[in-house]
C-alpha cells in the first residue's frame, strides 16, 4: 500500500486496517479562526492529549511580536502549549485523531501523511 495523503479542515480521525505498522506525520493542525482559540485533542492507540496551541507540525514557520516566544525551525508548537508528538507509529486496528475541544471552532486544516511500514 502507498502512502496516504489527508487534507481538509474540521476533524480527522484514521484507523489502521492495513495488517501492518502505520506511521502517521502530522504536518500541520490548526484550530484559530476568527481569533479565537480551541485546544486539539490528539488521541492515539488509547492515549488522549490535549494541545493548546494556535497550530503545530513539522516546519513550521511564524512570526511574533513577543520576546517571549521561542523561534523553532521543526517540530513545534505555536504560541506555546502543551508539547505534543509530531510522529507516531500505529500497530494494526489502531486508530488516530484529530479534533477539536469546542464545538464553536472546529479544526481550521489539517495535513496529515500515513506511511506503512512496507513503505
Amino acid at each position: 500500500m502507498a502512502s496516504q495523503v489527508f487534507s481538509g479542515t474540521g476533524n480527522f480521525s484514521y484507523t489502521n486496517n492495513t495488517g501492518q505498522n502505520v506511521r502517521v506525520i502530522v504536518n500541520y493542525c490548526s484550530n484559530q479562526q476568527g481569533g479565537s482559540l480551541a485546544s486539539i485533542l490528539m488521541n492515539w492507540a488509547s492515549v488522549s492529549i490535549t494541545i493548546g496551541a494556535f497550530a503545530f507540525g513539522r516546519n513550521l514557520a511564524f512570526t511574533s511580536t513577543s520576546s517571549s516566544n521561542g523561534y523553532v525551525a521543526n517540530n513545534m508548537l505555536s504560541n506555546g502549549g502543551t508539547s505534543a508528538p509530531t510522529e507516531i507509529m500505529l500497530s494494526n486496528g489502531q486508530s488516530f485523531s484529530l479534533s477539536s475541544t469546542s464545538s464553536t471552532w472546529p479544526n481550521e486544516a489539517y495535513n496529515i501523511v500515513v506511511i506503512p511500514e512496507a513503505g
